[in-house]
């Protein structure tokens, strides 16, 4: 008896059954799966077991076939994550290791700093005065004039839209994510050089530039903007990084600031961290 076959367009695996082929996305049942775990977003926000997704489709009137229900998933998670101004895309995987002794588990930081566009969606929607560029222009630079508590309601407002747990790093977590396993002072090498880093210049300048990413795909992470981080020395939180106004001595990858979290100023900005 002659039985179809079928290609998945993830993995090229042929199907010859479609009991284990998904017509609607062309994914064949494993994928379907991967295809599910990357939907974790939405079952977070609807408080569901994978198991249970035809369920929820129902109890919400959407068709109640597994490949309908996935579709709708994907695209509200498409359609969120544009009013965001952020995708998966924009997260780097940093492996868990040590820094001076003390373990660091594995997480995920945003590749770049926060842009004016990732922050401006949210003062938007919120109806909260935009922060002041200088005049050197929003879109792609990192996000300046914003203090700890700002940058804390932004996270709070973000989680709140995606699902996600996103935070500031700890001092140490962004040191260890900068180095990208190296023990120099600079993740490229001891000796500092500024055609690796945004340093000494008149501005911010977008992001990501001209100027590479460090081994685990993050930009910026030597000047451009001092980056908030959620350690504190005394009654002051630390930032790391350097930024576009200092020398280029002051861009390591131990660099440290301090700053009560009331300060802004136009060679600050952050960078987020996510819970794996």
């Amino acid at each position: 008896m002659f039985s179809k076959t079928y290609l998945c367009k993830d993995c090229s695996e042929k199907v010859t059954s479609l009991e284990n082929y998904n017509q609607d996305l062309k994914l064949c049942n494993s994928c379907v799966l991967e295809t599910i775990s990357r939907l974790k977003l939405q079952v977070l926000q609807l408080n569901i077991e994978n198991k249970d997704l035809a369920q929820r489709c129902n109890d919400q009137n959407i068709p109640v076939e597994e490949k309908v229900c996935l579709t709708d998933f994907k695209t509200q998670q498409d359609t969120l994550l544009k009013q965001v101004k952020l995708n998966e895309t924009h997260w780097a995987s940093i492996p868990s290791g040590q820094l001076d002794g003390d373990k660091i588990a594995a997480f995920e930081m945003l590749s770049t700093p926060v842009t004016f566009e990732m922050f401006d969606i949210y003062c938007l929607k919120n109806e909260i005065k935009l922060p002041y560029d200088e005049g050197w222009g929003r879109e792609s630079r990192p996000v300046i004039h914003v203090d700890y508590y700002q940058v804390q309601a932004y996270i709070e407002w973000l989680n709140q839209q995606t699902g996600w747990q996103c935070s500031l790093p700890t001092a140490e977590q962004w040191e260890y994510a900068c180095r990208a396993g190296t023990i120099t002072n600079f993740w490229y090498g001891d000796q500092s050089d500024s055609r690796m880093m945004v340093v000494d210049t008149t501005q911010t300048m977008p992001t990501p530039g001209k100027y590479p990413a460090n081994p685990w795909g993050l930009y910026d992470m030597h000047g451009n903007v001092w980056e908030w981080t959620s350690s504190k020395n005394g009654s002051k939180y630390v930032l790391c990084g350097g930024s576009w106004y200092n020398k280029e001595n002051w861009l390591t990858s131990s660099a440290r600031n301090i700053s009560f979290a009331s300060g802004s100023y136009n060679n600050w900005g952050f960078r987020l961290m996510r819970a794996l």
